[in-house]
């Protein structure tokens, strides 16, 4: 007798993979870091882990430094992605241009993106430096600054060098998404519009923003999450100084969990943001009103 499956349960073993890899790599974490919230657990005493409640979600939200981070990760995400988007476009109507030599520039612009980003921190740390740092002597060369600037000495400049960093990695990434999307757009559309005497700006704001809100909102919440779960970055620029100018949550749940032994703070302050996370992603669809088309319809 021959052992055949349903194309039904053939689908499934086909998906088993998946869903071990999701059990594995994101259900087991997420569900390990919950429970870890509600207890006292300190690594050198693994056994001991007490149930405390909400005790640990108390002294995140009692602490002014939590808040302090909250409001500097706001200012690290919301000026990163912003950039990133409007940069991100930009490049890709620049790319999208049918020039010659333009596959290699396509090429060139994954560069950032594919090399490690402690490679990058380094060499940032490196071309920022006051003394002997490139910008600073390029900027005086050009008659830009009078002066040498502090970029990671300061509080501003720390933080806007952190966002640089990150705007610079990170673009390519929104480029890419956002050329795939407009080699798709009809170019009759654009000849109609052409032929009905609209201009370079009409064309841009009539056609090919509506053909790319969708795709921007999808971008937007992706670069929102992982720029705001950002650790390595500035860990690696600035340590979170001058003093904590450049500190966020993903530093603060770290220095929680390691510097200061306590695992369930740390969790705590990462059930939190993945909270707000869920929170902002949900109510930036919502507004920006990726998906009502198709309920529309």
């Amino acid at each position: 007798m021959k052992f055949r499956l349903s194309d039904r349960q053939v689908g499934v073993l086909f998906m088993l993979p998946l869903i071990l890899a999701v059990a594995v790599f994101l259900v087991w974490p997420i569900a390990e870091a919950v429970r870890l919230s509600f207890v006292r657990y300190n690594p050198l005493r693994p056994d001991d882990q007490p149930f405390v409640g909400l005790d640990n979600y108390l002294f995140v939200l009692e602490d002014p430094l939590f808040w302090e981070s909250f409001w500097q990760a706001i200012v690290w995400t919301g000026w990163s992605t912003v950039l990133q988007a409007v940069i991100g476009v930009g490049l890709a109507m620049l790319l999208h241009q049918p020039l010659k030599g333009m596959n290699a520039f396509r090429g060139l612009l994954l560069f950032p993106y594919i090399v490690p980003t402690v490679v990058i921190a380094l060499n940032w740390r490196w071309l920022f430096n006051s003394e002997i740092g490139i910008v600073n002597h390029l900027l005086m060369s050009a008659g830009v600054i009078d002066d040498r600037i502090a970029w990671l000495s300061t509080p501003t400049m720390a933080m806007t060098s952190a966002i640089l960093l990150n705007v610079w990695k990170y673009t390519p990434f929104v480029v890419i998404v956002v050329l795939a999307r407009l080699q798709t757009i009809p170019t009759e559309l654009y000849d109609a519009a052409k032929v009905d005497g609209a201009g370079a700006f009409r064309r841009f704001r009539d056609i090919t923003l509506p053909q790319l809100a969708e795709v921007l909102a999808v971008v937007i919440v992706f670069r929102t999450i992982w720029t705001f779960n950002k650790f390595e970055e500035i860990y690696l620029l600035t340590r979170g100084g001058p003093g904590t100018s450049t500190y966020n949550l993903a530093l603060y749940a770290f220095d929680q969990s390691i510097a200061n032994l306590r695992m369930g703070v740390g969790a705590a302050a990462g059930v939190i943001m993945l909270l707000l996370l869920l929170a902002g992603s949900m109510l930036y669809i919502r507004v920006s009103g990726f998906g009502r088309e198709d309920k529309a319809a």
